[in-house]
Protein backbone atom coordinates (compact mmCIF):
# COMPACT_ATOMS: atom_id res chain seq x y z
CA UNK A 1 0.00 0.00 0.00
CA UNK A 2 1.36 3.38 -1.34
CA UNK A 3 1.64 6.23 1.52
CA UNK A 4 -0.77 8.35 -0.03
CA UNK A 5 -3.20 5.92 0.30
CA UNK A 6 -2.97 4.94 3.67
CA UNK A 7 -3.32 8.50 4.38
CA UNK A 8 -6.06 8.89 1.99
CA UNK A 9 -9.45 10.61 3.93
CA UNK A 10 -11.29 10.03 0.92
CA UNK A 11 -12.04 7.71 -2.10
CA UNK A 12 -11.13 9.89 -4.96
CA UNK A 13 -10.01 13.78 -4.80
CA UNK A 14 -13.20 14.52 -5.90
CA UNK A 15 -14.97 13.61 -3.03
CA UNK A 16 -12.37 15.36 -1.02
CA UNK A 17 -13.12 19.02 -2.56
CA UNK A 18 -16.56 18.23 -2.35
CA UNK A 19 -16.47 17.69 1.63
CA UNK A 20 -13.99 20.57 2.00
CA UNK A 21 -16.28 22.60 -0.24
CA UNK A 22 -13.93 23.66 -2.90
CA UNK A 23 -16.53 22.06 -5.52
CA UNK A 24 -20.19 21.77 -5.64
CA UNK A 25 -22.02 18.36 -6.46
CA UNK A 26 -23.01 17.52 -9.86
CA UNK A 27 -26.62 16.34 -9.30
CA UNK A 28 -28.02 13.30 -10.86
CA UNK A 29 -30.71 13.66 -13.52
CA UNK A 30 -34.47 13.16 -12.02
CA UNK A 31 -36.00 9.85 -12.52
CA UNK A 32 -39.19 7.96 -11.86
CA UNK A 33 -40.09 5.47 -9.30
CA UNK A 34 -39.46 2.01 -10.84
CA UNK A 35 -42.28 0.75 -8.45
CA UNK A 36 -45.39 0.66 -10.63
CA UNK A 37 -47.60 2.01 -8.57
CA UNK A 38 -45.71 4.83 -7.62
CA UNK A 39 -44.05 6.48 -10.42
CA UNK A 40 -42.99 9.82 -8.37
CA UNK A 41 -40.14 12.05 -9.78
CA UNK A 42 -37.02 11.82 -7.38
CA UNK A 43 -33.55 13.92 -7.30
CA UNK A 44 -31.26 10.53 -6.92
CA UNK A 45 -28.72 10.65 -4.15
CA UNK A 46 -26.24 7.98 -5.46
CA UNK A 47 -26.09 6.49 -8.58
CA UNK A 48 -28.35 3.10 -9.25
CA UNK A 49 -30.82 4.61 -7.22
CA UNK A 50 -34.32 2.76 -8.52
CA UNK A 51 -36.53 4.01 -6.04
CA UNK A 52 -38.05 7.57 -4.52
CA UNK A 53 -37.77 6.36 -0.85
CA UNK A 54 -35.94 3.38 1.28
CA UNK A 55 -39.43 2.01 1.70
CA UNK A 56 -40.62 1.77 -2.20
CA UNK A 57 -36.74 -0.03 -2.87
CA UNK A 58 -37.08 -2.73 -0.11
CA UNK A 59 -41.18 -3.62 -1.66
CA UNK A 60 -39.21 -3.53 -5.15
CA UNK A 61 -36.42 -5.95 -4.24
CA UNK A 62 -39.17 -8.07 -2.28
CA UNK A 63 -41.10 -8.53 -5.69
CA UNK A 64 -38.74 -8.82 -8.34
CA UNK A 65 -36.48 -11.41 -5.52
CA UNK A 66 -39.72 -13.45 -4.97
CA UNK A 67 -40.64 -13.49 -8.95
CA UNK A 68 -37.20 -14.75 -9.59
CA UNK A 69 -36.68 -17.16 -7.02
CA UNK A 70 -34.26 -15.75 -5.06
CA UNK A 71 -36.33 -15.44 -1.81
CA UNK A 72 -38.41 -19.40 -1.50
CA UNK A 73 -41.42 -18.68 0.77
CA UNK A 74 -41.35 -20.74 4.35
CA UNK A 75 -43.80 -23.86 4.62
CA UNK A 76 -46.54 -23.45 6.59
CA UNK A 77 -45.44 -25.46 9.60
CA UNK A 78 -45.77 -25.82 12.93
CA UNK A 79 -43.12 -23.10 14.12
CA UNK A 80 -44.12 -20.91 11.29
CA UNK A 81 -48.09 -20.90 12.58
CA UNK A 82 -46.89 -20.44 16.48
CA UNK A 83 -44.77 -17.51 15.51
CA UNK A 84 -47.69 -15.84 13.34
CA UNK A 85 -50.41 -16.77 16.54
CA UNK A 86 -47.76 -14.89 18.96
CA UNK A 87 -47.16 -12.11 16.77
CA UNK A 88 -50.79 -11.69 16.64
CA UNK A 89 -51.08 -12.25 20.79
CA UNK A 90 -48.41 -9.14 21.04
CA UNK A 91 -50.40 -6.79 18.71
CA UNK A 92 -53.19 -7.78 21.21
CA UNK A 93 -51.33 -7.01 24.01
CA UNK A 94 -52.14 -10.08 25.21
CA UNK A 95 -49.75 -13.15 26.79
CA UNK A 96 -48.23 -15.82 25.20
CA UNK A 97 -47.07 -18.68 27.29
CA UNK A 98 -45.19 -21.75 26.15
CA UNK A 99 -45.27 -22.96 22.51
CA UNK A 100 -48.72 -23.79 20.97
CA UNK A 101 -48.02 -26.94 18.50
CA UNK A 102 -50.82 -28.29 16.06
CA UNK A 103 -49.82 -31.43 16.32
CA UNK A 104 -49.55 -31.07 19.97
CA UNK A 105 -53.05 -29.85 20.55
CA UNK A 106 -54.82 -32.52 18.16
CA UNK A 107 -53.02 -35.01 19.92
CA UNK A 108 -54.62 -33.85 23.52
CA UNK A 109 -57.76 -33.00 21.78
CA UNK A 110 -58.12 -36.60 20.26
CA UNK A 111 -58.56 -35.67 16.70
CA UNK A 112 -61.74 -34.39 17.14
CA UNK A 113 -63.33 -31.05 16.19
CA UNK A 114 -64.51 -28.68 19.72
CA UNK A 115 -66.93 -26.96 18.09
CA UNK A 116 -68.88 -29.37 15.94
CA UNK A 117 -67.50 -32.70 17.60
CA UNK A 118 -66.33 -34.36 14.66
CA UNK A 119 -63.10 -36.62 13.55
CA UNK A 120 -60.88 -33.61 11.76
CA UNK A 121 -58.59 -35.44 9.08
CA UNK A 122 -55.23 -35.71 9.30
CA UNK A 123 -54.23 -35.35 5.66
CA UNK A 124 -56.34 -33.14 4.54
CA UNK A 125 -54.53 -29.97 3.72
CA UNK A 126 -55.14 -26.37 3.88
CA UNK A 127 -57.67 -24.43 2.60
CA UNK A 128 -59.96 -27.02 3.07
CA UNK A 129 -62.46 -26.60 5.13
CA UNK A 130 -62.04 -29.83 6.79
CA UNK A 131 -58.32 -29.26 7.64
CA UNK A 132 -57.17 -28.73 10.86
CA UNK A 133 -56.61 -25.32 12.40
CA UNK A 134 -56.64 -23.86 16.11
CA UNK A 135 -59.52 -21.95 17.44
CA UNK A 136 -59.28 -19.51 20.33
CA UNK A 137 -61.92 -20.33 22.68
CA UNK A 138 -61.17 -16.62 24.39
CA UNK A 139 -60.62 -14.74 20.93
CA UNK A 140 -57.36 -12.92 20.95
CA UNK A 141 -59.79 -10.06 19.54
CA UNK A 142 -61.02 -10.49 23.16
CA UNK A 143 -57.76 -10.05 24.80
CA UNK A 144 -57.45 -13.80 25.12
CA UNK A 145 -53.83 -15.62 25.63
CA UNK A 146 -52.08 -17.53 23.06
CA UNK A 147 -51.30 -20.92 25.32
CA UNK A 148 -52.17 -24.52 25.19
CA UNK A 149 -55.52 -23.71 27.84
CA UNK A 150 -56.99 -21.06 25.29
CA UNK A 151 -56.62 -23.22 22.07
CA UNK A 152 -59.01 -26.18 20.49
CA UNK A 153 -58.69 -28.32 17.81
CA UNK A 154 -61.37 -27.30 14.91
CA UNK A 155 -61.94 -27.29 11.42
CA UNK A 156 -61.18 -24.68 9.67
CA UNK A 157 -64.81 -24.03 7.99
CA UNK A 158 -66.00 -24.56 11.85
CA UNK A 159 -63.58 -22.26 13.18
CA UNK A 160 -64.01 -19.05 10.19
CA UNK A 161 -67.57 -19.19 10.71
CA UNK A 162 -67.71 -19.43 14.52
CA UNK A 163 -65.41 -15.81 13.67
CA UNK A 164 -64.56 -13.95 17.24
CA UNK A 165 -67.84 -15.05 18.85
CA UNK A 166 -66.48 -16.92 22.25
CA UNK A 167 -65.09 -16.84 25.22
CA UNK A 168 -67.88 -18.06 27.51
CA UNK A 169 -66.94 -22.01 27.68
CA UNK A 170 -64.03 -22.87 29.93
CA UNK A 171 -60.73 -23.01 29.98
CA UNK A 172 -58.93 -26.20 30.42
CA UNK A 173 -57.07 -26.80 33.44
CA UNK A 174 -53.54 -28.32 32.16
CA UNK A 175 -51.30 -29.03 35.01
Amino acid sequence: MSERSAQAKYCTTRCGEIARGERLPDPLPTRSCALSECGEEFQPYREGQRCCSEKHGKLLYNRESRADGRQKPEPWNDKRRDRYHRRRAQKKQTSTGEPVLLADIAERDGWRCHICGTRVGKKIAWPHPRSASLDHVVPLSKQGPHTPANVRLAHLGCNSSKGNRGGGEQLLLIG
